[in-house]
Protein backbone atom coordinates (compact mmCIF):
# COMPACT_ATOMS: atom_id res chain seq x y z
CA UNK A 1 0.00 0.00 0.00
CA UNK A 2 1.22 3.15 -0.83
CA UNK A 3 1.41 6.21 1.77
CA UNK A 4 0.56 9.61 0.91
CA UNK A 5 2.78 12.44 1.38
CA UNK A 6 1.89 14.54 4.32
CA UNK A 7 3.48 17.20 2.10
CA UNK A 8 5.08 17.38 -1.95
CA UNK A 9 7.95 19.62 -3.15
CA UNK A 10 5.33 21.41 -5.29
CA UNK A 11 3.60 22.44 -2.20
CA UNK A 12 6.68 23.37 -0.65
CA UNK A 13 8.09 25.11 -3.90
CA UNK A 14 4.63 26.62 -4.11
CA UNK A 15 4.83 27.98 -0.58
CA UNK A 16 8.22 29.49 -0.97
CA UNK A 17 7.36 31.13 -4.73
CA UNK A 18 3.87 32.86 -2.56
CA UNK A 19 6.46 34.45 0.42
CA UNK A 20 9.00 35.37 -1.98
CA UNK A 21 6.36 37.40 -4.33
CA UNK A 22 5.22 38.72 -1.29
CA UNK A 23 8.54 40.34 -0.06
CA UNK A 24 9.21 40.93 -3.59
CA UNK A 25 5.64 43.57 -3.70
CA UNK A 26 6.60 44.51 -0.31
CA UNK A 27 10.21 45.88 -1.25
CA UNK A 28 8.99 47.05 -4.90
CA UNK A 29 6.32 49.27 -2.89
CA UNK A 30 8.94 50.69 -0.51
CA UNK A 31 12.02 51.18 -3.11
CA UNK A 32 9.12 53.60 -4.74
CA UNK A 33 8.50 55.17 -1.73
CA UNK A 34 11.87 55.57 -0.83
CA UNK A 35 13.04 57.00 -4.26
CA UNK A 36 9.92 59.05 -3.69
CA UNK A 37 11.03 60.44 -0.83
CA UNK A 38 14.34 61.19 -2.66
CA UNK A 39 12.81 63.61 -5.41
CA UNK A 40 10.91 65.02 -1.94
CA UNK A 41 11.96 65.27 1.64
CA UNK A 42 8.21 65.93 2.47
CA UNK A 43 6.78 62.02 1.63
CA UNK A 44 6.72 60.35 4.53
CA UNK A 45 8.10 56.76 3.66
CA UNK A 46 6.12 54.78 6.21
CA UNK A 47 2.92 56.20 5.37
CA UNK A 48 3.57 55.62 1.41
CA UNK A 49 4.18 52.26 2.11
CA UNK A 50 1.02 51.52 4.36
CA UNK A 51 -1.46 53.04 2.30
CA UNK A 52 -0.34 51.04 -0.83
CA UNK A 53 0.13 47.60 1.05
CA UNK A 54 -3.55 48.84 2.46
CA UNK A 55 -4.49 49.18 -1.45
CA UNK A 56 -5.86 46.37 -3.25
CA UNK A 57 -3.46 45.47 -6.15
CA UNK A 58 -0.86 48.01 -5.27
CA UNK A 59 1.52 45.35 -4.57
CA UNK A 60 1.56 44.26 -8.44
CA UNK A 61 1.87 47.46 -9.56
CA UNK A 62 4.83 49.32 -11.29
CA UNK A 63 5.79 52.92 -10.41
CA UNK A 64 2.99 54.29 -12.74
CA UNK A 65 0.50 52.23 -11.35
CA UNK A 66 1.73 53.29 -8.10
CA UNK A 67 1.23 56.42 -8.80
CA UNK A 68 -2.65 55.84 -10.23
CA UNK A 69 -2.80 53.97 -7.11
CA UNK A 70 -2.10 57.14 -4.95
CA UNK A 71 -4.55 59.42 -6.59
CA UNK A 72 -7.46 56.65 -6.10
CA UNK A 73 -6.30 56.69 -2.25
CA UNK A 74 -6.55 60.57 -2.72
CA UNK A 75 -10.62 59.93 -4.12
CA UNK A 76 -11.32 57.83 -0.96
CA UNK A 77 -9.74 60.02 1.67
CA UNK A 78 -11.65 62.98 0.27
CA UNK A 79 -15.01 60.65 -0.02
CA UNK A 80 -14.57 59.52 3.50
CA UNK A 81 -14.42 62.78 4.46
CA UNK A 82 -17.30 63.94 3.39
CA UNK A 83 -19.55 61.22 4.43
CA UNK A 84 -18.21 61.66 8.12
CA UNK A 85 -18.77 65.51 7.78
CA UNK A 86 -21.87 65.15 6.47
CA UNK A 87 -23.14 62.53 8.90
CA UNK A 88 -22.38 64.19 12.26
CA UNK A 89 -19.14 61.46 12.67
CA UNK A 90 -16.72 64.94 13.25
CA UNK A 91 -18.21 67.17 14.88
CA UNK A 92 -21.96 67.88 16.58
CA UNK A 93 -24.40 69.87 14.33
CA UNK A 94 -23.47 73.65 13.78
CA UNK A 95 -24.61 76.14 16.21
CA UNK A 96 -25.36 78.72 14.22
CA UNK A 97 -25.45 80.00 10.13
CA UNK A 98 -21.80 81.10 10.40
CA UNK A 99 -20.65 77.63 11.42
CA UNK A 100 -22.89 75.55 9.41
CA UNK A 101 -21.77 77.64 6.16
CA UNK A 102 -18.27 76.75 7.12
CA UNK A 103 -18.78 73.36 7.14
CA UNK A 104 -20.81 72.81 4.22
CA UNK A 105 -17.75 74.79 2.12
CA UNK A 106 -15.66 71.89 4.01
CA UNK A 107 -17.88 69.65 2.12
CA UNK A 108 -17.69 71.49 -1.01
CA UNK A 109 -13.83 71.86 -0.21
CA UNK A 110 -13.61 67.97 -0.07
CA UNK A 111 -15.74 67.29 -3.02
CA UNK A 112 -13.08 69.59 -4.71
CA UNK A 113 -10.39 67.25 -3.41
CA UNK A 114 -11.84 64.31 -4.84
CA UNK A 115 -12.77 65.64 -8.18
CA UNK A 116 -8.69 66.87 -8.23
CA UNK A 117 -7.54 63.67 -7.35
CA UNK A 118 -9.91 61.84 -9.95
CA UNK A 119 -8.87 64.70 -12.48
CA UNK A 120 -5.12 63.65 -12.14
CA UNK A 121 -5.97 59.97 -12.40
CA UNK A 122 -7.62 60.69 -15.86
CA UNK A 123 -4.07 62.45 -16.92
CA UNK A 124 -1.91 59.85 -15.36
CA UNK A 125 -4.23 57.17 -17.52
CA UNK A 126 -3.48 59.56 -20.89
CA UNK A 127 0.15 59.66 -19.25
CA UNK A 128 -0.18 63.75 -19.56
CA UNK A 129 2.48 64.07 -16.06
CA UNK A 130 2.60 67.76 -15.97
CA UNK A 131 -1.37 67.97 -16.08
CA UNK A 132 -1.63 65.31 -13.55
CA UNK A 133 1.03 66.88 -11.14
CA UNK A 134 -1.25 70.05 -11.71
CA UNK A 135 -4.67 68.76 -10.24
CA UNK A 136 -2.61 67.07 -7.45
CA UNK A 137 -1.08 70.14 -6.59
CA UNK A 138 -4.76 71.99 -6.51
CA UNK A 139 -5.69 69.87 -3.52
CA UNK A 140 -3.34 71.67 -0.74
CA UNK A 141 -5.23 74.77 -1.15
CA UNK A 142 -8.51 73.52 -0.75
CA UNK A 143 -7.30 71.68 2.52
CA UNK A 144 -6.56 74.93 3.68
CA UNK A 145 -9.59 76.66 2.42
CA UNK A 146 -11.47 74.34 4.64
CA UNK A 147 -9.53 74.14 7.97
CA UNK A 148 -9.29 78.35 7.61
CA UNK A 149 -13.08 78.71 6.97
CA UNK A 150 -13.70 76.99 10.30
CA UNK A 151 -11.04 78.82 12.53
CA UNK A 152 -12.30 82.12 11.36
CA UNK A 153 -15.98 81.12 12.69
CA UNK A 154 -14.27 79.78 16.37
CA UNK A 155 -14.37 75.97 15.54
CA UNK A 156 -11.29 74.10 15.68
CA UNK A 157 -10.43 71.92 12.12
CA UNK A 158 -12.19 68.74 12.58
CA UNK A 159 -10.58 67.06 9.97
CA UNK A 160 -6.85 67.36 11.38
CA UNK A 161 -6.05 63.39 9.87
CA UNK A 162 -8.31 63.76 6.79
CA UNK A 163 -6.28 67.24 5.62
CA UNK A 164 -2.57 65.65 6.32
CA UNK A 165 -3.19 62.34 4.78
CA UNK A 166 -4.54 64.27 1.82
CA UNK A 167 -1.36 66.67 1.91
CA UNK A 168 0.75 63.42 2.17
CA UNK A 169 -1.02 61.61 -0.33
CA UNK A 170 -0.69 64.30 -2.74
CA UNK A 171 3.15 64.85 -1.99
CA UNK A 172 3.48 60.99 -2.97
CA UNK A 173 1.80 61.24 -6.01
CA UNK A 174 3.66 64.23 -7.50
CA UNK A 175 6.87 62.80 -6.18
CA UNK A 176 6.35 58.74 -7.57
CA UNK A 177 4.45 60.95 -10.87
CA UNK A 178 7.79 62.61 -10.91
CA UNK A 179 9.98 58.86 -11.09
CA UNK A 180 7.38 57.88 -14.23
CA UNK A 181 9.79 57.47 -17.22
Amino acid sequence: MIKPLTSSPLAAAAAVLVVVSAWGADATIETTCRDARAGDRRVDVAFCVRQFLAYEGAAEADTWGLAKTAVLIGINLADDAIFDLTHGKILPEPKDKKAEAAMDACVKAYDKVGLAFAEASDELRARRYAAAKEEMASVAPLLQRCDGGLVKVGLPSPLPRYSADCLQTTIIGIAITNLVK
